[in-house]
């Protein structure tokens, strides 16, 4: 069956990594990666110089076939066009890209190299891809009983395998400043983490915040932690508050339009002051609700 088979290649590999080769290759034997996204292999090697320069980095299948190969025809039918290079041979690194991961893309593919008409094998040199999952975001801790206006910071971050497209972080609350950093964790993962920083205003419809990631090839996963932020309750700045503030002072306007066309100088005079006067202790009424509800 078909872990026999997987078991019998492990072991055939295991002892062909451990014949003695003349050169050292550092490959991770077992590395995970998400379906339809891509994978970064790393890779590094190590050779006397004059062997290092013009030299041609290639990955074969088990059966002997290139998984990537510098001319792109001599590539397998079903890895054309998925796979490049990113390492660079003369610093000693044989990493490759693999994108648009497929759920049989397993292996083992190992590394080779030539150099004119000479071929080299290297020990520790071949990679099993294991298929999984994406990771899921992990947000950091918020405080407790937040208080309207003022500004909280938060982090969400991510493990991916895909360095060249990392994961795209999103927020269901507005954000007033972001930060997107990346790092390579080893072992062929990546983090990339978003830390943002949001003002609550106490009028919030949900009691959560949630953080979203989309993977490349468009997997997502989202992390959902709790807002505990106190409420303002009663009269505020809402909608209730700035319409009846304009009716207000619309017919105190009225009113003194009304006096001015009937060419009461002098009462206009008045009547305009009223109309500030209004506004001013709305305003007034309007603050120190405002006040006694925060408290």
């Amino acid at each position: 069956n078909s872990l026999t088979k997987l078991t019998v290649t492990y072991c055939f590999l295991l002892i062909f990594s451990q014949t003695n080769f003349q050169h050292v290759a550092d490959v991770i034997p077992k590395i995970t990666a998400l379906p339809r996204s891509c994978v970064v292999i790393p890779c590094s090697f190590k050779m006397e110089e004059e062997y290092v320069t013009r030299l041609r980095v290639l990955w074969v299948t088990i059966k002997g076939g290139y998984m990537f190969h510098t001319d792109p025809d001599d590539v397998l039918d079903n890895f054309k066009g998925r796979t490049r290079l990113i390492g660079n041979p003369d610093e000693q690194d044989c990493s490759v890209e693999m994108d648009n991961v497929q759920t049989h893309d397993n292996g083992p593919f190992c590394f080779r190299a030539e150099r004119e008409n000479e071929r080299y094998s290297f020990n520790n040199s071949c990679v099993f891809i294991i298929m999984r999952a994406p990771d899921k975001p992990v947000m950091s801790s918020l405080p407790e009983d937040i208080e309207p206006g003022t500004r909280v910071a938060v982090k969400c971050s991510v493990n991916h395998t895909c360095s060249s497209h990392p994961p795209q972080i999103t927020w269901s609350v507005p954000t007033a400043r972001e930060t997107i950093s990346h790092s390579h964790m080893g072992g062929g993962v990546w983090e990339t983490v978003s830390a943002v920083t949001f003002i609550p205003t106490g009028y919030e419809e949900k009691d959560e915040i949630v953080c979203t990631a989309k993977f490349w090839g468009g997997k997502t996963q989202e992390n959902t932690a709790f807002l505990s932020i106190r409420r303002v309750q009663g009269v505020g700045f809402g909608p209730y508050a700035i319409v009846s503030s304009l009716v207000f002072i619309l017919i105190c306007v009225l009113t003194g339009v009304f006096i001015y066309k009937r060419q009461h100088r002098f009462v206009w005079f008045l009547a305009y002051t009223y109309a500030l006067e209004c506004l001013h202790l709305n305003l007034n009424l309007y603050s120190a609700t405002r006040r006694s509800n925060l408290h």
